[in-house]
């Protein structure tokens, strides 16, 4: 402000081209905006007379008075007092604070901090909500943070650091039961709200795949629908690959897949390429049956829970997919891409990885299963299923 004082006066004095010469200079200088550093030296140090006669001088050095909009209701006066009752709570979170001090508010307002503390501090911090919690404690545990005298949600921190992350590159050669698994929600348009979710296992190398609905996304549901799974796959797992959601990252699952003996790892945030395989199923399996629609009723959850099961069974028995395999070193450069089209049942039984019981029981099953019938079935239950999404929705009579 100084350097724009000391120039003003000569700005204004200057022609055209000395103008933008002064502010070429004093833009290398100052780093200002060309045409905010113009305006500044227009106005700075110029008197004006209003209709009442009095002078008005242009400083830039005087700010503002007062700002427009709403004061502050909780100012930094409060803080001290709030970070104490942080500190007495052990540092939790700010929805539980806000609730620890209006439910101990006897023993809170006894600490010797807090004894003297004014009402009118006394009454916001009984009334203060969590977003402001958050707001004026930010720097407060950023430093404690940096300190490490403060880990923002521990448990959860914890959990993670058990599930070690894998990439897609990362990926053992032999992958033969190395499992991927991923939800699909049907929450339709809109993600609020309890809505069902199918939860999709596949197996890499064969692609055998299974599918289990599950009311909603809560980790004891989706955890039952893991332990289904694991005891219906028809050959023994050796890893399980998940993403970073709370269903998959839990206590409960971690230790399932600890008893069985399975290496859990999971993907990148936000790279699906980490678990291609089963991103390609919830497509081909999932939607490609029940459509992008809003299950959440009773009604059609339990459709759901009979669906799922069939639509795997008629996928892993009976329909051929396409695999790619890596290329040999003999391969010509035309043939650099080789493709094989089988069904889940016999890329199984070609592995050579089963015990003669397993291709016994496998051999069986597929013998057991009536084709036609499992077709019908899964339209019948699709019929049912659109039934019991309609009439959600009943259907506005006409004038």
């Amino acid at each position: 402000m100084s350097v724009i004082m000391a120039n003003a006066r000569r700005y204004r004095a200057r022609r055209k081209k000395l103008k933008s010469q002064l502010l070429d200079e004093l833009t290398e200088v100052l780093h200002y905006n060309r045409r905010y550093l113009a305006m500044l030296l227009r106005v700075s140090g110029r008197s004006v007379f209003t209709h009442h006669r009095t002078r008005v001088v242009g400083d830039p050095r005087v700010s503002l008075v007062t700002r427009r909009g709403r004061k502050k209701t909780y100012t930094a006066e409060i803080l001290p007092y709030l970070k104490t009752v942080w500190k007495l709570a052990d540092g939790i979170s700010s929805v539980h604070l806000a609730a620890f001090i209006k439910a101990n508010r006897d023993v809170v307002f006894r600490h010797p901090d807090l004894k003297d503390i004014p009402v009118r501090l006394r009454l916001q911090l009984l009334t203060i909500s969590p977003a402001t919690i958050d707001r004026l404690l930010a720097p407060v545990r950023d430093k404690d943070a940096l300190r490490q005298r403060y880990q923002r949600k521990p448990h959860a921190a914890w959990l993670r650091k058990a599930v070690p992350v894998q990439s897609y590159h990362d990926k053992p050669v032999d992958r033969f039961g190395y499992v991927e698994v991923d939800t699909v929600l049907h929450s339709g348009n809109t993600g609020r709200g309890q809505f069902c979710v199918t939860v999709t296992a596949t197996e890499v190398d064969t692609g055998w795949t299974e599918l289990r609905a599950v009311p909603n996304r809560a980790q004891v549901w989706v955890t039952k629908a893991m332990q289904r799974i694991l005891a219906r796959l028809p050959f023994k797992p050796t890893e399980l690959h998940t993403d970073n959601g709370g269903e998959f990252i839990n206590g409960a699952l971690i230790r399932t897949a600890s008893r069985r003996g399975l290496k859990q790892t999971r993907s990148r945030s936000y790279h699906k390429n980490d678990a291609p395989y089963v991103e390609s199923k919830n497509g081909s399996l999932v939607r490609a049956y029940v459509g992008y629609r809003r299950y959440e009723t009773r009604p059609e959850f339990l459709i759901l829970r009979q669906l799922a099961p069939l639509v795997s069974l008629r996928h892993n028995l009976f329909m051929p997919t396409m695999k790619f395999q890596a290329p040999a070193p003999t391969d010509k450069p035309s043939d650099r891409r080789r493709r094989t089209i089988a069904t889940p049942y016999h890329r199984l039984l070609e592995s050579k990885r089963l015990s003669p019981c397993q291709c016994r029981r496998l051999r069986s099953l597929r013998r057991g299963t009536d084709y036609f019938k499992l077709t019908e079935r899964i339209a019948a239950l699709q019929r049912q299923l659109d039934q019991a999404y309609q009439t959600k929705y009943p259907a506005t009579p006409t004038p």
